[in-house]
């Protein structure tokens, strides 16, 4: 068994982060995968019919097999609502690799907790000296909540989106082992 097997669903209070069923990809093609305004942040194209989300979703299941990626779903009703994931550049370095929640559920604190879910991942189980989260500059939320946890601006950097050739600049940011954990102690 993987660490990603092991780690295949991870709860929060409103949330839960938990890998892809077949019958997620009429909630992910309505909430995430065609909403037009996620795609204005992600790297990934939109997916407009229900043939494509059935095959993409079929796709998330084959890949969050082997990888740290989870649908999120609503604890209350299991509606998958957005999708998320982390990766180890190098033996205990993580970054976040993702983060979509669909338009229609901003504002909530879903945000935080997906990333909250991430760092104690990250940092408590899997043992990371740091995490890094990037983000594009005209984001505010997302630079909100990277500042919310403590993350340090650590570099710019130019990104090409494959699907439609744009360039995008990326704010990447930095948060540590021994700055969370004294945040975290600070919070006790």
């Amino acid at each position: 068994m993987n660490k990603a097997e092991i780690y295949d669903t991870l709860r929060g209070e409103h949330i839960i982060l938990r890998k892809a069923k077949e019958t997620d990809y009429r909630s992910m093609l309505e909430n995430v995968w065609g909403d037009e305004a996620v795609y204005r942040w992600m790297l990934f194209p939109p997916t407009r019919t229900e043939e494509e989300a059935v095959d993409r979703c079929r796709r998330s299941i084959s890949f969050q097999k082997e990888h740290f990626a989870w649908f999120v779903a609503l604890k209350e009703t299991d509606e998958a609502i957005g999708m998320c994931a982390i990766a180890e550049s190098e033996p205990g370095h993580f970054d976040e690799c993702g983060i979509c929640i669909g338009t229609r559920y901003h504002g909530r604190g879903y945000g935080k907790e997906i990333v909250a879910l991430l760092l104690d991942l990250a940092f408590r189980k899997l043992g990371a000296a740091d995490f890094r989260y990037g983000y594009d500059p005209d984001n505010t939320p997302s630079r909100r909540l990277a500042a919310s946890f403590g993350f340090r601006f650590d570099k710019s950097y130019p990104l090409t989106r494959p699907w439609d050739g744009q360039v995008k600049d990326i704010e990447s940011c930095l948060l540590t082992r021994e700055d969370y954990l004294a945040r975290q102690a600070g919070n006790a």
